[in-house]
């Protein structure tokens, strides 16, 4: 019972409502420091990032395990379903955020130019630390869960769980690796957050 008002309290502590942009929209003078509040946003999420490609505009992290509600120190879960999910499960995220051109074009009539999105005929070995224009910040995070081959989980208590053990059909017989990470879904809530911790960051 102890155990069940615990999760209840954290569960109500927990904000369900996530707001953040979905795209931030950027010129050339502020590239170098939206790409470097990127890099702090997702280093203090957790995620550490491991390829940091200033021309190509792309920043990728490595993978970061969730915490759940029994793990307070790891990254917090941005609504109470992901903390659940993340109890119940072993998870992790990875963050890829891009920096992409954007072509703008003059309508007859209008005083305002129109976004057209990205030009994806442009060849990709593009310098956009030398580009002139309008650029977009989107980020994609991913998550994944871990799964074991064979597992058989009882069903009144967890003690009784018991893997079973898979053989190569040829001798030596020997444990097969029956554990790795599958792709789960995105993380469109996380999305959003670190949007929109850059974009306060940006404003400060």
């Amino acid at each position: 019972m102890l155990l069940f008002g615990l999760g209840l309290v954290v569960l109500s502590g927990c904000s369900s409502s996530v707001t953040g942009p979905d795209v931030i929209v950027l010129n050339q003078h502020n590239y170098t420091a939206v790409f470097d509040a990127a890099v702090a946003a997702a280093d203090a999420d957790g995620m550490k990032p491991v390829l940091l490609d200033r021309r190509g505009g792309i920043i990728a992290t490595e993978p970061a395990v969730a915490g759940s509600f029994g793990e307070p120190w790891k990254p917090k879960p941005s609504t109470a379903r992901q903390g659940l999910e993340n109890t119940l499960a072993m998870q992790r995220r990875t963050a890829r955020f891009e920096f992409t051109p954007i072509e703008t074009i003059p309508v007859l009539g209008m005083d305002n130019d129109v976004l057209i999105g990205p030009n994806l005929i442009t060849p990709t070995g593009q310098d956009l630390t030398k580009y002139e224009g309008k650029l977009e910040l989107r980020v994609w995070v991913y998550v994944e869960r871990q799964y074991t081959q064979g597992i058989q989980r009882g069903t009144w208590t967890l003690g009784s769980e018991s893997i079973t053990q898979v053989l190569s059909a040829e001798e030596p017989w020997e444990q097969v690796p029956g554990t790795f990470w599958a792709p789960a879904n995105r993380d469109v809530a996380r999305e959003k957050m670190l949007l929109g911790t850059i974009e306060a960051s940006f404003h400060q």
